[in-house]
């Protein structure tokens, strides 16, 4: 038991350090990140797809043009996604990242592009790393990268949500 309350202890110091704001950021997208795992790990893609955004054909993306000076809010959301993937007990790989990540941004009403893309040549990919997932899931907001970067070139992108 000592061993317990010890660990919340740190936890709870941990927590304080971060301040009132961040914790909020990261409870919430630690939230939506098990909310995206479970989904994509039960639902059908096609219910999944519903959460990503409109589907749009990703040659009629016109190239994201960069802020001159990022947005802070996108900033954060980007930080609290990564910070809690590295403290969730169940693993979070780049969809539920990019899908919470998402979600948080348009609860701040900031438009983001989440994209898919597939491995040219997968066989070759798997040979030179067998861990290496069918697919990818990257996500940027005016031309911010959010989540799932860097992109590998041999990926080619297959799908675009808005």
């Amino acid at each position: 038991m000592t061993g317990r309350i010890a660990l919340a202890r740190r936890k709870l110091a941990s927590a304080r350090r971060l301040g009132g704001r961040r914790v909020l950021l990261v409870a919430e997208a630690s939230l939506l990140l098990l909310a995206a795992r479970i989904a994509v790990a039960l639902l059908p893609f096609r219910r999944v797809a519903r959460w990503l955004g409109t589907p749009v054909s990703p040659a009629a993306l016109p190239p994201p043009t960069p802020r001159d000076r990022p947005d802070d809010r996108a900033t954060l959301v980007s930080w609290a996604v990564r910070f809690a993937v590295g403290r969730l007990p169940v693993e979070t790989v780049c969809l539920p990242q990019a899908m919470a990540a998402r979600a948080m941004l348009k609860r701040r009403g900031i438009a983001a592009t989440l994209h898919l893309g597939v491995w040219r040549d997968h066989k070759a990919a798997v040979e030179a790393d067998p861990d290496t997932p069918p697919a990818h899931a990257w996500l940027e907001a005016s031309g911010q990268r959010i989540t799932g970067y860097p992109v590998d070139p041999a990926l080619v992108e297959v799908a675009a949500f808005v």
